[in-house]
C-alpha cells in the first residue's frame, strides 16, 4: 500500500507543472461576460458539491454526501437547460461532451455512495476530479469583443 501511494504521488509531482505564463495552450472559448459568469457559476456548483461530498463521507453522513452528489448531476443540467440553451451553441462538442460526463459522473458516484462502497466511491471520485482536471487545462473562457 505504501509503495502504491509512493508511485501516485511520484506521478502527480511528474505531471504537475508550473501555471505558463507567455505559451498558453489552452483553447479559447468565447462568450458574452454574463454567459461567461453563468458558466463559471455552474462550475463553482460543481466545486461546492464535491468539497460537501468530502465533508459528508468523512462524517459517514451518506446521505449528505449522496444528496450533494445527485443536486449536480444530469438534474442540474436539466433545470439548466433552458437558461443554457444559447451558451451550448458556442461551446466546443469536446467541451459539451466532457461536461455532460462530469454530470453524469456525479450521477454514478452517488450511487456509489448509496451503496456505501467506499472503493467504488474513490475511484467515482478520482474519475470525477480528472474531468475536472482535463477542462481545467484544456479550456479558458474568454468574454468575446462586441461587433
Amino acid at each position: 500500500m505504501k509503495i502504491k501511494i509512493q508511485i501516485i504521488l511520484l506521478i502527480i509531482m511528474t505531471n504537475c507543472q508550473t501555471p505558463k505564463t507567455n505559451n498558453e495552450q489552452r483553447k479559447a472559448i468565447f462568450l458574452t461576460k454574463e454567459e461567461k459568469e453563468f458558466v463559471l457559476m455552474e462550475m463553482r456548483e460543481l466545486l461546492k458539491a464535491l468539497h460537501y461530498i468530502h465533508v459528508g463521507l468523512s462524517n459517514e453522513n451518506y446521505e449528505f454526501a449522496y444528496q450533494s452528489s445527485k443536486k449536480v448531476g444530469m438534474n442540474m443540467v436539466n433545470e439548466l437547460k433552458a437558461a443554457e440553451k444559447m451558451i451550448l451553441i458556442k461551446l466546443p462538442s469536446e467541451f459539451k461532451k466532457l461536461g455532460f460526463a462530469t454530470h453524469n459522473q456525479f450521477d454514478i458516484l452517488a450511487d456509489s455512495i448509496n451503496k456505501k462502497d467506499n472503493k467504488k466511491i474513490q475511484e467515482n471520485l478520482s474519475i470525477l476530479t480528472s474531468y475536472c482536471v482535463n477542462c481545467h487545462d484544456l479550456y479558458k473562457f474568454e468574454v468575446e469583443h462586441e461587433k
